[in-house]
């Protein structure tokens, strides 16, 4: 599967993504974990980019009560499951994560981009676009596999085709998004890549957040900066 057909993919998974996410120990924990870094906010109002069904648009609601929020997803399917949830007032929008600037007018406060910059076909654009989108001073957290080191890969390895593959096909009915999500981690930056990846574009990393559990070197959330 190739990228651009990732949103068609997520589409026929939504109905059941958040009970395969919630099975996922950890899962919810950590986004929340990257939904608190996002503070102090130079400017209250916050993009939950590729929020999917919401479960990270949740997070960043209970983290930052009552302050104005975009959420963006290239999903129709998982953007309905997001509307679902008690989560106004927030306005969805359904957009191309790597050019988010053609949908949304900034600046942000903050962006929370989880599980995404791995996705889009060219990530220095997207962090460009996202240091553009951003206020003076705002805040970054990129929320994404990232493995950390051999040991890491085994262990992705293993939990790929030991559990999540076959766990998730049965679950969804659709085997190929599984089978794309461990090829894509493995294919993807290492934490130290994808720290200077991040930096690269611009900003001032602050500092990286392990996963947790069994994913502590295998998910990390790069919190960052744009220059004052």
């Amino acid at each position: 599967m190739d990228k651009p057909d990732v949103p068609n993919a997520f589409d026929a998974v939504a109905p059941r993504y958040d009970l395969m996410c919630r099975l996922n120990p950890g899962y919810v924990g950590m986004l929340a974990d990257a939904a608190r870094a996002l503070a102090p906010l130079p400017q209250s109002r916050l993009l939950d980019l590729c929020c999917g069904t919401g479960l990270s648009t949740q997070a960043l609601r209970r983290a930052h009560p009552g302050v104005p929020m975009v959420a963006l997803d290239g999903s129709p399917g998982m953007l309905e499951q997001a509307r679902r949830k008690p989560l106004a007032p927030i306005e969805f929008v359904q957009g191309d994560a790597q050019v988010p600037g053609r949908y949304l007018q900034g600046p942000f406060g903050g962006i929370l981009m989880a599980y995404g910059l791995r996705n889009v076909d060219d990530p220095d654009r997207s962090l460009v676009e996202l240091h553009h989108l951003l206020a003076p001073g705002g805040l970054l957290a990129i929320h994404d596999y990232s493995l950390a080191g051999p040991g890491a890969e085994r262990l992705w390895r293993f939990m790929c085709r030991a559990v999540v593959r076959p766990f998730c096909a049965a679950v969804s009915g659709a085997p190929q998004l599984f089978s794309y999500l461990e090829d894509s981690v493995l294919d993807f930056d290492r934490r130290d890549a994808l720290a200077r990846r991040i930096q690269e574009a611009g900003f001032e990393l602050l500092r990286v957040i392990p996963g947790r559990l069994w994913q502590r070197q295998i998910v990390h959330t790069f919190l960052a900066r744009r220059a004052p």
